[in-house]
This record gives structure tokens, C-alpha cells and sequence, in this order.
């Protein structure tokens, strides 16, 4: 249950995450010539709103922008818990997100299975799209990377939110650049193959009824691990032991698409192989829990692509009014259930490249992928219209996200009993 009062934050940044101040990743997509981008070219068949100009997109984004800010001024004033886009001010909530200024909407989370009165939260979104032809809904899982001292909280949120089978598609890296990213979740090898989930006396989170031994509420064990080239993925299958329960979780750690990037050539294909294997390991109705670093950027992108190119394969984005866009349209859905879903221009653009590859494979106009080439590839897509003078253009900026200092840190245990807790670094 949640708590019994919660007050409405009013002071949350309406801000997306930026680019460091030396990076100039957003501007990539002008000034690199092997790009994908969206021309003239042989556009027979191919739906209008793959054929627009970097410009064009860009005011799409600031529209989202816009519409985004709306939310949340709107959730701000109405001052009211109920409200679609309130947020919640407790402080429980907010030392329990890894960036400030990127929550969950108090109504449109998952609520962990607590006792009564204690805190349910988890920066966590149900995200749901609907399949264009079937109507059926494909869920998904939207989070932020799991913090030192919440891996508990994680873990019982795969446990009771997926099916017979989880899944989990892991985007980031523990430490980039040199900041922690996500928190070493699950085990890492057969040495270690157990990592036990114990209960915080400080803070007594869960119904311990079912525990089998004092004091720890779970158990992830490692049962094997491979690394698959094809996705570039590492590739673990853990057994997720809650009380005197288990399932098998399958996880996948994706190592090609470093923060304030996008994935190209062979990385752009091994996206699309990863986006596949995980869909073959659930079904659209379990849904795939998907997260990066604050759960909004890569995770963002990953859950456009996976939808888009379902509805690519069955055909309905070839049959679409003129006017229709359909990444607008998903990503403005996404954001309506989770707060700044494909965070930055960059990604979005990324979306709308790939569509175009896909969409022109799919008409026979460009080869299948030849990974032993140079660039990755036999023959790229059209490309996306450049501006005549760049410095017309200058993509939407970003401030960059706050990390909300760790307060405590509840250590997790080896196969040995060991505590075993890595050093924080703070963002």
C-alpha cells in the first residue's frame, strides 16, 4: 500500500537529461556523411512520415517538449494525488530515485507488495502500446537502473509483475564514463552464483510470511551464461527464489550503446537482434522489464523500436493516412505513462533512421546486413534530408540530470555469506 499521506511535489524540474558540455553527440546526425538519413531518393511506397527533413523532425520533438512541460505544470497546480501526472513529494519516494528529476507518475507505477503502510515505491511504469492489428496491448516495464540499498525492492517487482518466465533487457553498463550508472544487480559468474536479497531492519519493506530463513526476503542465482556476438549481448538465465517460490529470469546486458549515443553499423544491427531474442524469451502480454540508466532514454528508444517494427512486420505502417506519424504518436504515448521517454532529439531521430532501414528492406530496396563488411553492412537506407547551412539548426538542449545522493546501502551476500558492496560513486 502506499503511504497514508502523501503530499503532491511541486517542485520537480520539468528537464530532460543533456549532453556533457564537450559533447556534441546531438549534432552527429549533421555532420557525419555515413549517417542514415531520409532523402528524396526512391521513396515509391515508402510512408510520408519516413521521408521527413531533419528539420521537420526537430520541430516534432520540440512539440513533444512542449506537450511535456504541459504535463507537468498541469500535475504541479492541480495539487491534487489523483491527477494523471502528479508526482509524489515523500521523502521515502524521493531518496529511493536515482536522478531528481526523473520520477514515476503517482498514477501510472507499480506498486510493490509491501505491508501495510510501509513505503511501495519504485521509480517503475507500466507501459502499454497497442498492436494496430490486433488490439491487443504489449506491455512493457520502464525503470530506472536499481540503486545500492533498493536491489530488494527490483527483484520483488521481476518476481511479481512477470509471468511464468521474466525477462529483463539491461542497456547500460554498470559504470560509464566513470559514474555509476546501475548498481551490480544479479550475479556476474558461476563463482559467485548467488546473490542474496536481505531484509533492511531499518525499513521493513516486504511480508515476510513466506521466508524460509530470518532475515533474508530472496535469492538470484545464476544458472548459466553465454555471450551472443549476434546481439552483442551477455546472456544469463537466474532463477529469482522469493520466499519458498521461484521463476527463471532471463537477462540480457546489451554492449553496444554507450550513454549520449546511438548504436551504428554492426551495433545498429545487433539492437535489432537483441530486440528480437528478448521478444522470443516473453509474449506481448508479459511484459519485458527494460531499463538504462534513469529508465528514460535508451529505455525509451528500445521500447519505440520493439513496437514500431512489430507494426512495421505486420504491414500497418505501410497502410497509413498521408498525415499519420507514428513515432509521434508512440513516443507521445510512452510519455503520457512515463516522463521523458526517448529523452533527447538524438534518439528520436535514431527511431526514424531505423524505421526507414527496416521499412526499405521491406520493400526490397536495400540488401540484407553483411557483418563482414567495414562500415557492418552492403548497402545502408536512404538517407535523412541534411539542412543546407547547419548552423540552422541546433537540436533542442538539455540540462543535465541530478543524482539524488545515496543515504544508506544494504549489502548484498556471495554464495559464501560474505557481504559484498561496491564503493558509491556519486553522479
Amino acid at each position: 500500500m502506499a503511504h497514508p499521506t502523501i503530499k503532491i511535489d511541486t517542485s520537480v524540474p520539468a528537464t530532460k537529461r543533456g549532453l556533457p558540455e564537450n559533447d556534441d553527440a546531438g549534432l552527429d546526425m549533421l555532420a557525419d556523411q555515413d549517417n542514415p538519413k531520409l532523402e528524396a531518393g526512391n521513396t515509391e511506397d515508402v510512408p510520408p512520415f519516413l521521408c521527413q527533413s531533419v528539420s521537420e523532425i526537430h520541430d516534432k520533438f520540440e512539440d513533444l517538449e512542449w506537450m511535456q512541460r504541459t504535463r507537468l505544470a498541469e500535475g504541479n497546480l492541480a495539487n491534487d494525488l489523483l491527477h494523471p501526472w502528479a508526482l509524489e513529494a515523500d521523502p521515502k519516494v524521493k531518496e529511493r530515485n536515482r536522478y531528481i528529476n526523473v520520477q514515476a507518475f503517482a498514477n501510472c507505477r507499480i506498486h510493490l507488495r509491501v505491508a501495510e503502510g510501509e513505503c511501495d515505491f519504485i521509480n517503475a511504469s507500466p507501459i502499454t502500446l497497442e498492436d494496430s492489428v490486433t488490439g491487443e496491448g504489449r506491455k512493457y516495464i520502464a525503470t530506472q537502473g536499481p540503486k545500492l540499498g533498493h536491489l530488494a525492492d527490483f527483484w520483488h517487482m521481476v518476481f511479481h509483475e512477470s509471468k511464468e518466465v521474466g525477462v529483463i533487457v539491461m542497456l547500460t553498463q554498470t559504470f560509464e564514463a566513470g559514474r555509476e550508472k546501475c548498481a551490480q544487480y544479479f550475479p556476474l559468474d558461476t563463482e559467485q552464483a548467488s546473490m542474496v536479497l536481505l531484509a533492511d531492519e531499518s525499513d521493513v519493506l516486504f511480508d515476510e510470511s513466506g521466508q524460509t530463513e530470518p532475515g533474508v526476503l530472496g535469492r538470484v542465482t545464476l544458472l548459466e551464461s553465454t555471450f551472443d556476438a549476434k546481439s552483442r549481448s551477455e546472456i544469463r538465465k537466474l532463477e529469482l527464489a522469493i520466499g519458498s517460490e521461484s521463476k527463471i529470469v532471463w537477462h540480457f546486458l546489451f554492449a553496444g550503446w554507450a550513454d549520449y549515443s546511438k548504436p551504428e553499423g554492426s551495433d545498429r544491427q545487433a539492437l535489432l537482434d537483441l530486440i528480437k531474442l528478448s521478444a522470443s524469451k516473453s509474449s506481448p502480454d508479459n511484459p519485458r522489464i527494460v531499463h538504462c540508466s534513469a529508465g528514460v532514454g535508451r529505455t525509451g528508444t528500445f521500447i519505440a523500436l520493439d513496437h514500431l517494427l512489430c507494426e512495421l512486420e505486420s504491414g500497418h505502417l505501410l497502410n497509413l493516412e498521408p498525415e499519420a506519424d507514428p513515432v509521434f504518436k508512440t513516443v507521445d504515448q510512452m510519455r503520457e505513462q512515463r516522463m521523458m521517454m526517448v529523452y533527447n532529439e538524438m534518439q528520436m531521430q535514431f527511431i526514424y533512421e531505423v524505421l526507414r532501414e527496416q521499412t526499405d528492406r521491406k520493400l526490397g530496396k536495400i540488401t540484407d546486413w553483411n557483418m563482414d563488411s567495414p562500415n557492418g553492412s552492403e548497402e545502408r537506407s536512404a538517407k535523412i534530408a541534411k539542412l543546407n547551412d547547419p548552423a540552422d539548426y541546433l537540436p533542442t538542449s538539455k540540462p543535465e540530470l541530478e543524482a539524488v545522493p545515496d543515504r544508506s546501502h544494504t549489502p548484498t551476500r556471495s554464495r559464501s555469506g560474505t557481504p559484498e558492496l561496491p564503493d558509491p560513486v556519486n553522479e
